[in-house]
């Protein structure tokens, strides 16, 4: 830090003079010491932000890239709250009939949480679980769960669409519970009312997502067939 501060003072020494016709005081010096710092501390993160999302949009596919917030038809006070509670960042279930935007809701979130500095990841149930298969062949199933844990903020998407082995289920089991305990944020977006819910995944996952954020019914009319009416 001293380093650093010795030589931005000598760079600007000249500037200081040309722009107040004096050398600063120690303290205006500190306090554009001070200034230069959280700069170099805003860009970075800005940068990281930039690269985090840059990554992510690379696998949202093409009928999503445009989902925000911002874009999602709502089409009761109901659904302004739901947008409002998904900002906030924390876990939650989000059940409702087809059409209805989850998806849509699910990436826009992630862009969102991303936006405040975030890592926020996104994955189907199905894929997550073909993923786990695959691992078992190079031992690298360790790796990959911790990379789902990591997240600050991950969607795993219709998670009632799919037929895993118990041993599977185990390991989605083990990432939402270590997600729980390290107090990162999860969406589990399905298909299945609270209660059918419950018989597919347990009702210990359904206890700790809903317990850390809320669980919601998304109701509203088929996006899809009235695109086609």
């Amino acid at each position: 830090m001293e380093k650093f501060a010795e030589r931005l003072l000598k760079a600007r020494e000249q500037r200081e003079i040309n722009e107040y016709g004096r050398i600063l005081s120690e303290e205006e010096r500190d306090k554009l010491i001070d200034e230069e710092d959280e700069k170099r501390e805003r860009e970075a993160r800005e940068n990281k932000t930039a690269m985090n999302l840059s990554q992510f949009m690379s696998s949202v596919p093409p009928r999503f890239k445009e989902s925000t917030f911002d874009n999602y038809e709502c089409q009761t006070e109901k659904q302004f709250k739901v947008l409002d509670f998904l900002r906030l960042g924390k876990s939650a279930i989000i059940y409702g009939s087809n059409g209805t935007g989850k998806t849509h809701l699910a990436y826009a979130s992630c862009k969102h949480q991303i936006s405040q500095g975030k890592t926020a990841g996104y994955t189907l149930a199905f894929d997550f679980f073909n993923k786990i298969r695959q691992s078992f062949g190079d031992g690298s199933t360790e790796q990959l769960v911790n990379r789902f844990i990591a997240y600050d903020y991950l969607v795993i998407d219709e998670i009632d669409k799919t037929q895993g082995t118990p041993t599977e289920f185990n390991y989605l089991y083990h990432l939402i519970n270590q997600r729980y305990n390290y107090m990162r944020s999860t969406i589990l977006i399905t298909n299945a009312k609270p209660d059918e819910f419950g018989m597919i995944m347990g009702q210990s996952v359904l206890d700790r997502v809903a317990s850390e954020g809320k669980v919601i019914d998304l109701t509203g009319d088929n996006y899809r067939q009235k695109k086609i009416k």
